[in-house]
């Protein structure tokens, strides 16, 4: 199986980082090469800004249960085999929502200038 990450892409993967123990989060690869994501939560992450927090349904992303929210106020890096691995690749995101996210990130507050430029050429 092809373990490698493609920008816009969401997966599901289980992250070693987190506490206190590993957790299955979704995310999308925004950034292949280093490799970069944006995790999808059921609860939009309230210690950033609201406008940081895109909200989708799964009308937008199938493998969803429940309305959710990408969190673009912070970007997660993830290396096989030391901090994550990929349970299952549901492809690539739609345009739309690839959109959205780069209007968002083109406003970002808490992202670095490397970061935005990054994404938004990659994504």
């Amino acid at each position: 199986m092809n373990m490698s990450f493609k920008s816009g892409n969401a997966y599901l993967m289980k992250f070693r980082f987190t506490r206190p123990h590993p957790k299955e989060k979704y995310a999308i690869c925004v950034c292949e090469e280093k490799p970069l994501f944006f995790f999808i939560s059921s609860n939009p992450r309230t210690r950033f800004q609201k406008d940081s927090q895109l909200k989708v349904s799964p009308n937008d992303l199938p493998f969803l249960h429940k309305n959710s929210f990408v969190n673009t106020a912070e970007v997660v890096t993830c290396v096989i085999p030391h901090t994550c691995e990929i349970i299952t690749d549901f492809g690539s995101i739609p345009n739309h929502i690839k959109q959205q996210i780069k209007m968002i990130v083109q406003e970002s507050e808490t992202l670095s200038e490397r970061f935005i430029d990054i994404i938004i050429r990659k994504l």
